[in-house]
């Protein structure tokens, strides 16, 4: 790879997927380091990589890939001074143990836990840290009580020692300026998909996110209903948005497997497809012919799979919701179903929240 002078050395570039999309895992890696990463993944040499996990009571949602590696985690846990680095184990029967560092700053905080996998591949180095990790973290949780989450995984060169690729939640890099801005208005039906679809954007838990996307997608058919009723009430014979056609390459490039993507030619296909998962994650305990099965949401391979699954059927959903949304606001004005009254600055006094209003007076 050629040294592009145009791209600072330290400027971070998204190995994967090849479309970040916020709420999917993306690894991203200096641009200085892209060469290297290409090298170790051609030789897929068996190696014991070090894999570094930084913690904290949330995960960062909004900003670019900067902003998420300069935020510090905020957390409760400390390293005795004394054992500083801790060296523990987490054993589960036989010779299934596996030994973690805990570093802490030169206050005693915990900086980050350490652990070794052994893999000829970078990408499935951090594939199979995040397993022994979340473990670990469950267990901590457990006796505790304490809210503590992976804020993001780094892979160390084995070459040079540095960090080679940043594993996070890809956060929402676009921002918003307000104003002017007179109001906004709002059809009845929508506003409880506009709720489930922030609260889908706000959680860090891939597996929620999928289910908020799939009742959003779901709720569409009783949106559609509503504009039918609405539409032969006042006459409007315009036809409905259909359900959207779905690029089989966008999937791929949003981080899918082609052979998954493959068939897939509506939003309803692809939600189809993987009902398996809904369902799963809905129940937890899925009874099978081979027998009772869960997924566990601590497995790095099940949280790769969900948070690119979430992340593609947020994006379905609310594109499903914004065109039908957008149909109401062209063919029908007045959603609210009667005569709009227009409130202005002046009056703004005037249209306050009353407890009234919602049966509490």
């Amino acid at each position: 790879m050629t040294p592009d002078p145009q791209v600072p050395p330290n400027a971070n570039i998204s190995v994967f997927p090849q479309e970040p999309s916020s709420g999917a895992i993306g690894a991203f890696s200096k641009f200085r380091k892209l060469e290297q990463v290409k090298q170790l993944e051609q030789e897929r040499i068996a190696r014991t990589w070090e894999v570094r996990a930084y913690i904290s009571d949330h995960v960062p949602l909004t900003g670019g890939a900067d902003d998420v590696l300069s935020r510090p985690g905020y957390h409760l846990f400390r390293v005795n001074p004394n054992e500083n680095p801790l060296w523990i184990y987490l054993h589960s029967g036989g010779r299934n143990a596996v030994y973690y560092g805990l570093f802490g700053d030169e206050t005693g905080r915990l900086k980050y836990i350490s652990v070794s996998v052994e893999s000829g591949l970078p990408s499935n180095a951090l594939l199979l840290a995040r397993g022994p990790i979340n473990a670990l973290l469950d267990v901590f949780t457990r006796d505790s009580g304490m809210p503590i989450t992976v804020q993001r995984l780094e892979l160390m060169s084995p070459l040079d020692g540095e960090v080679l690729i940043s594993e996070f939640l890809i956060p929402e890099r676009n921002g918003v300026i307000l104003g002017p801005l007179g109001g906004i208005v709002q059809a009845p039906p929508f506003a409880p998909y506009d709720a489930l679809y922030r609260e889908a954007l706000t959680t860090a838990s891939p597996f929620y996110r999928l289910l908020c996307a799939w009742k959003m997608y779901e709720g569409t058919n009783r949106i559609r209903q509503w504009v039918r009723k609405e539409c032969e009430r006042r006459r409007i014979s315009d036809q409905m948005p259909p359900d959207p056609d779905v690029d089989a390459q966008e999937l791929i490039r949003l981080g899918m497997d082609a052979t998954f993507a493959g068939g897939i030619r509506r939003a309803r296909d692809l939600f189809e497809k993987m009902r398996e998962q809904r369902d799963a994650i809905a129940h937890f305990l899925i009874e099978r012919d081979e027998g009772e099965t869960h997924v566990y949401v601590a497995d790095g391979r099940q949280l790769h799979a969900y948070a690119v699954g979430a992340a593609v059927l947020l994006r379905y959903a609310h594109r499903v919701l914004e065109e039908l949304r957008l149909f109401c606001s062209r063919r029908m004005l007045g959603l609210g179903g009667g005569a709009m009254i227009l409130p202005t600055s002046q009056n703004r006094n005037e249209f306050i929240v009353r407890a009234a209003d919602y049966g509490l007076e």
